[in-house]
């Protein structure tokens, strides 16, 4: 063969070599087991296939990233000590003592009290609410989502950005170089206008083969007054213009009170690793004597412990009565999974809403395993037919609701950049069952059978994809 072929057969071995060298690399750096044997078994049989896949994906960790991230968090987390201790606060409910100390020990300040919170259904509402609100801005604006599209209401949101700029308003705006396209010209005409733009780069000049680290968050807050937080970033594609995927189902909040300073503490620190100097805003507490506690929980992969998992363990095993959740991803880590299941076990009315379709075809077909299980251990799930449902949602009991931009996936839980919204407050909870139960009319309730009589190629596909679920 040698003599034959000798180019192919040196590529052959050179791929293998890479294959272990990246194998190893894999059991050193991986942040789970899972996703070390994932990468493992994939990096030894199929080289060819996954060493590209792991230099893209595969690297949890990369220059020292999580080291550096975590001394800067720290450096700002300092300035914000003081301003965490006077944000007001107030008693759980007994019955939720358990569950709210649980996510208060995770995150700092943990929940604040008189907040309200306004529940936004679908891009055109939310998108209509955001541009009222920036007409209002004084002082500054806070404009931060992972995809940016440089479409009709991309350009829309830049003109009144921009023109805000131009009043002698601060405005901040921060994207993800991998979630988002923007053209140099508009960033140039931002910056010309007065706006400070920076790309959340987490490859910080070290290489463009790296996406992992990506900042998932969407945020908009306008003079501290109030902040936007859900799974809805900046597209034509939100409002149902890509006839491929069609309408898009997303959900949103609105808060305004002492839980906009939180959010601001989010991406003040995101601000800060991209142009490690202070964020030029107010950091005024404005009650509004609202009814809500709310808590937010920005988590990432610079976390001393595994937040994102551990703050939905803790919601999910508090549940008693209900446990409604809609996902786009459903690739759990097994623990949470097999806290789901627990939960319908012991009694708890769980109901999943997943997509009928996808953006992600890998996904769409490793998560059919997965809905098998749920549906062995009795759980309901449903296909939302009226589009893409996009929205990361949960309701539990009667007591809280979430609202955020994580998914359940591992992507979302251990190497993302997430920020999530739980809140106490009975009109919020009871907005959010009505729109849930909304959602479960325009949805399709799966069958067991309808795995049972699936063909051998496609149970052999959905376990290929399976396999990979701790990587994607």
């Amino acid at each position: 063969m040698f003599n034959t072929n000798p180019v192919l057969t040196t590529t052959i071995i050179i791929f293998y070599i890479l294959g272990f060298i990246c194998a190893a690399s894999a059991i050193l750096r991986s942040r789970t087991p899972q996703g070390a044997t994932a990468w493992i078994v994939g990096l030894l049989t199929m080289p060819f296939f996954t060493v590209p896949l792991y230099m893209i994906f595969g690297r949890s960790k990369f220059y020292g990233y999580t080291n550096k991230r975590k001394i800067l968090d720290k450096e700002i987390g300092q300035k914000f000590k003081t301003m965490q201790e006077e944000l007001l606060r107030e008693e759980a409910d007994p019955s939720l003592q358990t569950v709210f100390q649980s996510l208060s020990g995770l995150t700092r300040p943990g929940f604040t009290s008189k907040n309200k919170i306004e529940l936004l259904i679908d891009a055109k509402k939310t998108y209509q609410s955001m541009f009222e609100e920036l007409e209002f801005a004084e002082h500054y604006i806070i404009f931060q989502f992972y995809v940016f599209r440089a479409d009709s209401i991309g350009y829309k949101f830049a003109e009144v950005l921009m023109r805000k700029a131009r009043e002698g308003i601060k405005v901040t705006f921060l994207y993800d170089e991998i979630g988002s396209e923007i053209p140099t010209e508009l960033i140039d005409e931002m910056t010309s206008s007065g706006m400070q733009v920076a790309q959340f780069n987490s490859l910080k000049g070290k290489g463009h083969f790296q996406i992992n680290f990506r900042n998932h968050r969407k945020i908009l807050i306008v003079d501290g007054r109030c902040a936007y937080v859900g799974g809805l970033n900046i597209g034509d594609d939100y409002l149902g213009l890509w006839p491929d995927l069609g309408p898009w189902r997303d959900t949103h909040v609105k808060i305004c009170g002492p839980a906009v300073i939180p959010c601001q503490m989010a991406h003040a620190k995101d601000w800060y690793w991209c142009k490690h100097a202070d964020l030029p805003v107010d950091w005024k507490i404005q009650p509004c004597h609202g009814t809500a506690n709310v808590l937010i929980l920005p988590t990432g992969p610079a976390d001393d412990k595994q937040i994102c998992l551990l703050a939905h363990l803790a919601m999910v095993n508090s549940a008693k009565e209900r446990l409604w959740i809609a996902n786009p991803y459903l690739v759990p880590p097994e623990s949470l999974l097999d806290a789901i299941m627990l939960a319908s076990l012991r009694g708890v009315d769980v109901r999943f809403i997943i997509p009928s379709y996808s953006d992600a075809w890998i996904v769409m077909i490793a998560c059919q395993i997965y809905v098998r299980r749920l549906l062995q251990h009795g759980v309901k799930v449903y296909r939302y037919q009226e589009g893409f449902l996009h929205e990361k949602v949960m309701l539990v009991d009667n007591h809280f609701a979430v609202v955020g931009s994580a998914n359940l996936d591992f992507r979302s839980m251990f190497i993302n950049f997430e920020i999530t919204v739980v809140a106490q407050d009975e009109a919020f909870v009871q907005q959010i069952e009505a729109m849930l139960e909304r959602d479960f009319k325009h949805s399709r309730l799966l069958r067991m059978n309808e795995f049972e009589n699936m063909t051998l190629w496609e149970k052999i596909t959905a376990r290929a994809a399976n396999l990979l679920a701790p990587v994607l």
